[in-house]
């Protein structure tokens, strides 16, 4: 199967087959195959999966392309998405060389995330809709789809698109306790009141959608090797919601650095009422972490419900 992604991408991208001098196995997160392609003509990152739809790596390249359009922020340029007839579906992307974070190339990425979020509507955004919150198609987070439509009522959108579907399903199979399923489902019936006037006030945003510091990738670009890394977003679930959205998750695994927030905070400082919402918005990935990797989340979603309660 490798040989065959190899191929169809080589000749998707203009590229000779026996241009390849090496490939390598790469980390591709917990979903996905990886490899870094060498050629004479630079080298790339080639992402397949089998077990994905035939559109998992076309969303992927979109939500790419979106932040891209922005104008705010570095991600990995799109070469070549996989067609309808491979093998398996894949995605070839401009190999970014890696550098080791610093202080400053935090203090860049809030920057960055800050004028994105200042991106109410890109070439990705059908010209003319009104302003409002959701994506012109669905998408998916990690391996799970995530639905999405236009809304003007963002905590309709928030509850009704991100945290009951995810909080019944994991109630149906047993992760989430019926006791557990009730607290998530009476936070829920908060969510109008707690978040609509942040929402309202800051107005919508382009978001990343899934941004934890496993899907920035500090480094250069091939054409540029001598220049200062800079932090790129990688694997985007792209939407337009309330910017808190990706702060509250930057919280969580692991975080980031006192310095990315101050620098964000200096461009957009936050709502001062924004600590009473974050464990609103953590409360989606949290129950995505519960369906992809089982009931050891099912705690800290209950934690995240009740301090949404008070």
């Amino acid at each position: 199967m490798v040989e065959a992604v190899l191929e169809s991408a080589c000749r998707a991208a203009g590229l000779d087959r026996s241009s390849v001098e090496s490939v390598r196995p790469i980390g591709g997160g917990c979903i996905n195959n990886a490899l870094k392609m060498c050629t004479a003509g630079g080298s790339f990152c080639l992402k397949w999966n089998a077990g994905a739809g035939r559109d998992f790596f076309r969303m992927e390249a979109e939500g790419l392309s979106a932040l891209a359009d922005s104008g705010a922020v570095e991600v990995p340029r799109v070469i070549a998405v996989g067609g309808d007839g491979d093998e398996a579906p894949w995605l070839l992307l401009e190999w970014i060389e890696e550098a080791r974070a610093t202080g400053d190339t935090w203090a860049q990425l809030g920057h960055r995330l800050a004028r994105l979020h200042r991106t109410r509507q890109g070439r990705s955004i059908p010209v003319g809709h009104a302003p409002g919150f959701g994506w012109h198609g669905d998408n998916v987070i990690g391996s799970l789809p995530q639905p999405n439509r236009w809304t003007d009522d963002w905590a309709e959108f928030w509850t009704e698109l991100r945290i009951l579907p995810l909080a019944r399903e994991l109630g149906g199979d047993g992760t989430l306790s019926r006791s557990r399923l009730a607290l998530v489902e009476r936070a829920a019936a908060r969510m109008s009141d707690l978040l609509a006037p942040a929402a309202t006030a800051d107005g919508p945003s382009l978001l990343h959608g899934d941004l934890w510091s496993g899907n920035v990738l500090f480094g250069r670009r091939q054409t540029v090797p001598d220049a200062d890394p800079l932090p790129f977003l990688i694997d985007p679930a792209v939407y337009v919601g309330h910017r808190e959205v990706d702060l509250a998750m930057c919280r969580l695994f692991g975080g980031f650095p006192a310095r990315f927030r101050n620098a964000y905070e200096a461009v957009w400082p936050l709502l001062p009422d924004h600590e009473r919402r974050l464990p609103a918005y953590q409360l989606y990935p949290l129950l995505v972490h519960a369906r992809l990797f089982g009931g050891g989340y099912a705690a800290a979603v209950a934690r995240a419900a009740q301090a949404v309660l008070g």
